[in-house]
């Protein structure tokens, strides 16, 4: 009977010291952080390069297959982003708007703003405009206000508040 007693006294030790460490753990979790899990984004243009398409090269199919795997990885819900960069007028040349792109991801891309790649045939627009390249930076922006405070902390030359509404 006596190694009974001293069985359950180990067992009842070593359940309490277990509920304190549990409870030291989750003290010491962050209860403000976001409820969410980030999407984890390519890296286009460093890094492990992705595979090639078979058949196309250049900076278009890079474009392309950029813009393929970004808007993979968004759901266009009306958020709000900023506009980093929009090709339009005489900056259409395929080389500079990829080089461009990669740019601004390499300088101000991170896990709370990824920088992608998008269409603006992928959003609501009017519908004379024929589609061009957008980079935006994603982020948990509340409003337009919140883009415009986030654009004066970074270095670049255009940035706007966007709302990414899914086509109709």
């Amino acid at each position: 009977m006596n190694a009974y007693r001293k069985l359950v006294a180990v067992a009842a030790v070593t359940l309490f010291l277990s509920a304190a460490a549990a409870a030291a753990v989750l003290s010491r979790v962050d209860r403000t952080a976001p409820a969410y899990v980030p999407v984890a984004l390519p890296r286009t243009g460093f890094g492990a390069r992705p595979e090639p398409w078979p058949s196309a090269s250049g900076p278009a199919a890079e474009l392309e297959f950029t813009h393929r795997d970004d808007l993979a990885t968004l759901d266009l819900t009306g958020q709000y982003a900023a506009e980093l960069a929009a090709a339009a007028g005489d900056h259409t040349d395929p080389a500079s708007i990829l080089a461009e792109h990669q740019r601004l991801r390499r300088a101000l891309a991170s896990d709370e703003h990824p920088v992608v790649l998008l269409r603006t045939t992928d959003l609501r627009h009017p519908a004379s405009d024929p589609g061009t390249w957008l980079t935006v930076a994603l982020g948990d922006f509340p409003s337009s206000a919140a883009v415009t405070a986030w654009c004066h902390s970074v270095p670049t030359a255009h940035c706007l508040p966007r709302r990414l509404d899914p086509p109709r």
